[in-house]
């Protein structure tokens, strides 16, 4: 029988739900808007399609750890008796979209790089709304969810954007599936 994640993608994905709504209230919404693996989220790029300038939200899942409600967000630095009591599970929430980019013969102006901006922060707060939108969706949560800061990204690749991260207090539930498979 296979046993699929009962901590980390249903954290990932509630969280995903509710940027995917908050991120869909700014002006030139993103085209795409999804889960994305690994270490970094690439902006990906073919002939007929561009990820960052068709505009790109993510949901990342970026790292799990034992804690426990005595240390979060802190990892446990000892072992635990009776195993681990908590993950801390961090996401990133990312959005990148085109730079301004003129004639080989131009800089962008001013006013290009001022709706650029906007654009960036008003992706950003979509990030701080989808916080409290996944916050609020459970009674309780607001202890176990500690966000971290906002940062940009380098404009390259005629990509800007930026991420954000927030570590949440999940449930050690996997121990319940460990062990020998039945058939």
């Amino acid at each position: 029988m296979a046993v699929a994640d009962k901590v980390v993608m249903p954290l990932a994905r509630e969280m995903l739900a509710c940027f995917d709504q908050e991120i869909h209230k700014v002006e030139n919404p993103p085209m795409y808007v999804g889960l994305r693996p690994g270490n970094v989220v690439a902006h990906l790029m073919s002939t007929a399609q561009d990820e960052c300038c068709s505009g790109l939200a993510w949901v990342r899942p970026a790292t799990f750890y034992p804690t426990g409600a005595g240390v979060f967000p802190a990892q446990d630095e000892a072992p635990i008796k009776g195993g681990t009591r908590a993950w801390g599970v961090t996401l990133e929430l990312g959005a990148v979209r085109c730079a301004p980019t003129p004639d080989a013969d131009d800089i962008p102006t001013t006013e290009e790089w001022d709706a650029s901006t906007q654009a960036q922060m008003d992706d950003a707060a979509a990030m701080r709304r989808a916080v409290c939108c996944f916050i609020d969706a459970k009674e309780g949560r607001s202890s176990r969810v500690l966000v971290g800061e906002w940062l940009p990204l380098d404009i390259e690749g005629g990509c800007l954007g930026g991420t954000m991260t927030v570590t949440v207090m999940g449930p050690a539930c996997d121990c319940s599936e460990a062990g020998p498979t039945s058939s």
